[in-house]
């Protein structure tokens, strides 16, 4: 009996040893896998991309963009999800929105894609590259060995400010199982002609004794002063108006009519014109007339604008859309 305790502490002094030996031995190998740098291909499955074409000159507002190739390549032996997106950064001052830059994704080697506008940041501008009809936060499932590619386009409009004299470019993943190329930058020429004009807001009603209020912006991008005549005008002229509208712009702490025909108004000049990188702001009112209700009480139609400058074109954001109510009042 006196012997049995002796044996039970020699079998558990083994076992501990051997424990503890097996520690030893896999100690080192767990070391080395948390110290691997995040960057490692090694320690990712994926490799991801973005690059230009060799004959990608500088971008100018309103005209040449940039063609992008995105490629992803599945270097593990199992299916990877991806989920990319593609960030431009104006190098200069900082858009008051992102109607500054057009943006579009398709497929080149890759399922169906489609690219959604969104927005990172106080100055910067994200393009998620998505499957075709999935919701923003799907990514992509990339087969074993098998590799993707892209073509990712962006152009910038007259609304970049005058002084951005380049965008830098920058792949991501929001799922962090791919390395990522460098960032580009790509420059951008100096402005001649970039005057962009927009509504706040999108649409508005208009109804008898209820008129609707919106201001015009104008911005110019350019690099000198320009004189602009802005018109507004409702409808397109492909459809009758049963409407008669009258058109006010506020000055000088009043409401002031603006002369019109067939729902036609030229704005007042801005005085001594608009200087580079200036902006002015037109308030608005529009006001139902008179309605034709023969054959319905409603209707809808767009307001448009045209500009005459001595600066080049002049690119405008998305119309603002009109409903109008010709219910008699009371």
């Amino acid at each position: 009996m006196s012997a049995r305790p002796s044996v039970r502490r020699s079998r558990l002094l083994a076992t501990a040893v051997a424990v503890a030996a097996t520690a030893a031995a896999l100690a080192p190998t767990a070391a080395s896998a948390a110290d691997a740098p995040s960057g490692d291909p090694a320690a990712k499955p994926l490799v991801a991309t973005l690059a230009q074409a060799p004959d990608q000159g500088p971008l100018t507002r309103s005209g040449d963009g940039a063609d992008l190739t995105m490629t992803v390549t599945n270097n593990s032996d199992q299916a990877q999800p991806f989920h990319p997106s593609v960030a431009v950064t104006p190098v200069g001052s900082a858009p008051a929105n992102w109607q500054w830059i057009d943006f579009s994704a398709t497929a080149v080697s890759a399922p169906d894609t489609y690219g959604l506008r969104t927005w990172s940041g106080t100055n910067e501008f994200a393009g998620a590259v998505l499957p075709l009809n999935s919701m923003a936060s799907t990514p992509f499932t990339v087969p074993a060995h098998t590799t993707y590619s892209w073509k990712v386009s962006f152009k910038l409009t007259a609304a970049l400010p005058a002084d951005d004299t380049a965008v830098n470019v920058a792949l991501r993943n929001d799922l962090g199982d791919s390395t990522v190329s460098d960032p580009l930058n790509l420059p951008v020429t100096a402005p001649t002609g970039a005057f962009y004009q927009t509504f706040d807001g999108f649409s508005g009603t208009v109804r008898f004794q209820q008129p609707m209020e919106t201001t015009l912006n104008l911005l110019n991008n350019g690099a000198s002063t320009s004189t602009v005549h802005p018109t507004l005008r409702f409808g397109d002229g492909t459809r009758q108006s049963p409407a008669t509208l009258a058109l006010e712009v506020w000055g000088d702490g009043a409401w002031v009519t603006v002369p019109g025909t067939d729902n036609t108004w030229r704005l007042p000049p801005v005085p001594g014109g608009l200087a580079s990188g200036a902006s002015h702001q037109y308030r608005l009112r529009l006001s139902l007339v008179d309605f034709d209700r023969s054959s319905s009480s409603y209707f809808s139609d767009r307001l448009s604008l045209t500009s005459t400058t001595d600066r080049g074109p002049v690119e405008n954001s998305v119309k603002y859309y009109l409903d109008l109510d010709g219910t008699p009042a009371g």
